[in-house]
């Protein structure tokens, strides 16, 4: 009787750990989604994606304004201290350092966040190997909002963006 006690107990202990991993994982999304800049006709929209949390997420899909599928996205991989680069097409070429890749194909590495990014520019310990994303959305109209879907330990996540100036 006792060992069915223990069992009953310790099935609940782990039940109540993985709930409460999973309620903590949906209200902390593990990446920071953030519109850095937009060509002039605002067609073309770079997005910055940040992975804080403990293993790779992969973008899974992108729409743009009232869930429109844009016309091309790509993603920008690039290194801290070399930044990003706005085109107006995929087609355009950019500066030595930063490529554009499918975004499937891309698992964005975890890392620091957005802010600690920055503070490590500012002190001077940023370094050629600290890797940087972003979603490029390619659009035949003005893009105002990009809708980011992406996956994180099994689990899907969405973040939406306005790219209004």
């Amino acid at each position: 009787m006792k060992k069915r006690w223990w069992v009953a107990v310790l099935f609940l202990m782990v039940a109540v750990v993985i709930g409460g991993c999973y309620v903590w994982l949906r209200m902390h999304p593990p990446m920071e989604v953030g519109v850095v800049a937009s060509n002039e006709s605002g067609t073309s929209v770079l997005v910055e994606v940040t992975n804080h949390g403990f293993r790779d997420a992969k973008v899974t899909g992108v729409t743009v304004n009232n869930d429109e599928a844009p016309e091309e996205v790509k993603m920008q991989v690039s290194n801290l201290l070399r930044g990003y680069t706005v085109t107006d097409g995929p087609g355009d070429p950019l500066p030595e350092g930063i490529s554009f890749e499918n975004v499937g194909d891309v698992k964005i590495k975890a890392g620091p966040t957005n802010s600690e990014q920055l503070a490590s520019l500012d002190d001077g310990t940023a370094t050629k190997e600290d890797m940087i994303y972003a979603v490029n959305v390619f659009h035949d109209e003005k893009v105002h909002r990009v809708l980011i879907e992406y996956e994180y330990l099994g689990m899907t996540y969405r973040d939406s963006v306005q790219s209004d100036f």
